[in-house]
């Protein structure tokens, strides 16, 4: 029985893995990546204690015995109103899902090594055909998988510090009209590339009731290549040619305090910061195609985000847990676009954990509010327009299930 339900999760680890290249994720910087740290406000840098450490601490993999696998999905569905010269437009529903995978193994009572996959990087906004903005956007997509071994090692009783090398598998298509010739023309471009970067990790214990986690991530130098097309419905006339999509993605830190005052309950409060003036702008090459280069203009600034998570064991088979989240936008006043129709936002959580034997349920759901965003003036190359972005929400919920042998 036991080998066959080894069997069976190294089955589920492994086809999550393959259909991460094709998944459509929801928002821009996930944190989605397991989902009792979902349930927990994604607080999960120092008090993690499954599988998923892996993408949030992969120093955590010290406290881990024997080997242990961890998979599921998080399915989040962002929504906004974009009000453009009063008139509301909101963005369409879509559900995108977030899978993640994970193996660990103790080597020895020092070393630990592991393997992960989940999404670091993930955009989905799509508007209806025709709608009063198309100028400024029609549809962007930006799909990334990250792909991490990991080693960890123990240096002392109370101090274990990892290293990781990150592999992303990335691409971003984005659709807009644009006025080239007669008419409104729509222009697409779609590109995809890889990507490599680097975590660096530790934890440390200062009693068995209070300790301390900490991960960088290094920025991220993204060179896609692909295709731009453009087609006018109402003469025949169809192009395209090469294109190339140049960005740089922010690092981060991120330190994260977990304290137990009490034997059934943990806490943990997390900061993350994120140098996102790293990403200020997007170049766009063509070749072999009727439109100049261009450089869409980010000037993004770094933000903070707070984290709060709780966890209170009912049982040793039982957990309850809740979150919140205050999240800053990185996005400038003057620089807002319908690309990304958001503000500062709070999310709020809720999880519950199950364990039968070696088995580990956990569900989780969150809901975002977004502040909203008024007084933009915007240009979409042929007037100024008046815009405002209200009423952002966004709905979640995860299933995760991890088995330990």
């Amino acid at each position: 029985m036991k080998r066959a339900s080894a069997i069976f999760f190294c089955s589920l680890i492994i086809c999550l893995l393959a259909s991460a290249v094709t998944v459509q994720a929801g928002g821009f910087a996930l944190y989605e990546w397991g989902n009792r740290a979902l349930g927990m406000g994604t607080a999960n840098y120092a008090t993690g204690n499954d599988a998923s450490v892996i993408a949030y601490n992969p120093s955590l993999m010290t406290k881990l015995k024997g080997t242990n696998v961890y998979g599921g999905v998080a399915v989040i569905n962002p929504m906004s109103d974009v009000y453009i010269d009063g008139v509301k437009n909101t963005t369409r529903s879509v559900n995108h899902a977030v899978p993640h995978a994970y193996i660990t193994h103790q080597v020895n009572d020092d070393l630990f090594v592991g393997l992960g996959e989940y999404t670091r990087f993930g955009l989905g906004t799509k508007y209806a055909d025709g709608w009063v903005g198309a100028n400024l956007l029609q549809e962007a997509m930006l799909e990334t998988f990250s792909f991490t071994p990991s080693v960890a090692y123990k240096v002392t009783d109370d101090f274990a510090i990892s290293g990781s090398v990150e592999y992303i598998k990335g691409g971003f298509m984005i659709k807009k009209q644009v006025a080239l010739l007669a008419g409104p023309d729509e222009l697409k471009v779609d590109v995809d590339s890889s990507a490599l970067a680097f975590n660096l990790s530790m934890v440390y214990d200062f009693t068995d009731d209070l300790n301390i986690g900490f991960i960088y991530r290094s920025p991220v130098h993204f060179v896609g290549k692909g295709k731009a097309t453009y087609n006018n419905p109402g003469i025949p006339l169809n192009s395209s040619g090469n294109a190339t999509l140049t960005a740089d993605f922010p690092a981060s830190y991120t330190v994260g305090l977990g304290y137990s005052p009490m034997e059934n309950l943990t806490l943990e409060f997390d900061v993350v910061y994120t140098q996102w003036e790293q990403f200020d702008r997007i170049e766009f090459d063509f070749d072999g195609f009727a439109l100049p280069d261009t450089v869409e203009e980010f000037n993004y600034k770094s933000t903070w985000r707070f984290q709060l998570g709780a966890e209170y064991l009912v049982s040793d088979a039982l957990a309850l847990r809740a979150g919140y989240v205050y999240d800053q936008t990185p996005i400038r006043h003057e620089y807002t676009s319908p690309l990304l129709p958001a503000n500062d936002r709070q999310m709020f959580t809720l999880g519950a954990g199950y364990s039968i034997n070696d088995i580990t349920f956990d569900l989780a759901g969150m809901y975002i509010i977004t502040k909203e965003r008024t007084g933009l003036t915007m240009n979409d190359g042929v007037a100024d327009h008046a815009v405002e972005f209200k009423n952002g929400r966004t709905w979640g919920a995860g299933l995760s299930v991890g088995y330990a042998f």
